[in-house]
């Protein structure tokens, strides 16, 4: 089901433009331009790196003949947020480029905050090389293109190689299997699946499944919808997946997984150092599997993307960053900069990458040729909206609300959030 996401963020950040007595307002205001201009202002959370990000910037910089000046943006989710809010709503036009979120793209790509970048940057030619659906459901209004994303993160299956036996399988590649392997490995403690699901963080689980049952997260309506949540609940009831769990997020998660506590987990591929640092990742050992298919085999893909403010008086030279930034090139340094994976699929499939022999890049490769990516599902008050839907979720599998009641307040929340 298709739907069209509008804006209730912009009528909250107007409010911040309007006090902030810094630059023109955003939005369409016309800017005028310094064709002239070869430097341009680069706000990112990259800076982190250290010498990595020095040498990316230093590359970028021979590549396109800029000078690119960078300012760190913190590292604090809810303060770079309202920073980011706060100097796309003003039209503050200190700032050229910025890297943004998943949840950052979904309130800022219908306010007029950003410009465009079909026509420049992110032209057909090149937008062929980025995964589809995610670049349609996530960074585009219409035919417009806001977003050069920078890297990929999967929300990948991980299993136990050395459980495998306790059920009797050497691969988990249906419904049937996973529940066998589940089932096989919850005794004395011990879970065959565990999650995390603190109420921001479970909003990613209840989505995976509801696309592998074949669901859709905006129509609580759906059978398959429900089914998925039904065999998330009935998976703790069971004691295959542990009720304390709703106090976690992913660290603990990921940390029960390495002390032999859960057998299979779902977690991001970015986090696959911390797999390598516990001594437990390997083929034999604990590693990123195949997502099984119940009725679809499908998987979460996020990105962080630069974006162009509108209200830059340096567009030209920006373009010039972000035709780079787009480039094959630009993503092979990109990602020998994080070690992250390009966003680019025919970058994922090219000898360069190969030669950085990044761990798990093989199994990576079988999600990105063989399962549905799509975008997680997003409100422009990203928020607020997976706050609401985990809250729901965790009072439905603590017994306060029943299946009926839980899906007709999920619809509500939904309604509220996110408009047909």
């Amino acid at each position: 089901m298709k739907k069209r996401i509008v804006s209730v963020l912009l009528i909250a950040t107007m409010s911040v433009g309007l006090f902030s007595g810094c630059g023109k307002s955003g939005g369409n205001t016309e800017v005028k331009q310094n064709e002239n201009s070869n430097k341009i202002t680069l706000m990112t959370q990259d800076t982190t790196y250290g010498k990595a990000f020095d040498e990316y910037i230093h590359k970028a910089e021979k590549a396109t003949g800029l000078e690119i000046e960078t300012i760190a943006c913190t590292t604090n989710t809810d303060d770079r947020q309202a920073k980011i809010t706060t100097i796309l709503s003003s039209g503050d036009d200190s700032i050229d480029v910025v890297t943004i979120n998943d949840e950052m793209m979904s309130g800022f790509k219908n306010t007029g905050y950003l410009e465009p970048l079909q026509d420049t940057v992110m032209t057909p030619e090149i937008m062929e090389n980025f995964p589809q659906k995610y670049m349609q459901e996530m960074t585009m209004v219409g035919d417009n293109v806001y977003s050069v994303p920078c890297f990929m993160d999967v929300l990948a299956f991980w299993v136990d190689e050395e459980k495998m036996a306790n059920a009797g399988l050497t691969e988990i590649k249906t419904k049937e299997d996973f529940e066998k392997y589940v089932e096989a490995n919850s005794s004395d403690g011990k879970y065959g699946y565990g999650d995390a699901w603190e109420k921001t963080y479970v909003f990613n689980s209840i989505g995976t499944f509801v696309n592998l049952f074949g669901g859709d997260y905006y129509d609580w309506t759906n059978p398959k919808t429900q089914e998925a949540v039904k065999f998330m609940y009935d998976m703790m009831k069971k004691k295959e997946t542990p009720i304390s769990q709703l106090a976690d997020q992913y660290d603990p998660m990921m940390q029960k997984f390495f002390d032999g506590e859960y057998a299979s987990i779902f977690m991001y591929v970015g986090a696959i150092q911390s797999f390598i640092n516990s001594g437990k990742y390997g083929p034999d050992k604990q590693h990123i599997a195949p997502m099984p298919t119940f009725e679809n085999k499908a998987a979460y893909i996020s990105t962080w993307g630069y974006v162009l403010n509108s209200a830059s008086k340096n567009k030209a030279a920006a373009q010039k960053f972000l035709k780079y930034a787009a480039s094959e090139q630009g993503e092979l340094d990109y990602t020998e900069m994080t070690s992250r994976l390009p966003a680019r699929t025919d970058v994922l499939e090219s000898d360069e990458l190969a030669a950085m022999d990044l761990p798990g890049l093989d199994e990576i490769k079988e999600y990105v040729d063989n399962t549905e990516l799509l975008a997680r599902p997003m409100a422009p008050q990203a928020m607020e909206f997976i706050s609401e839907m985990g809250s729901l979720f965790q009072q439905y599998v603590s017994d306060e609300l029943t299946l009926d009641s839980f899906c007709e307040k999920a619809q509500k929340a939904v309604d509220t959030y996110v408009v047909k």
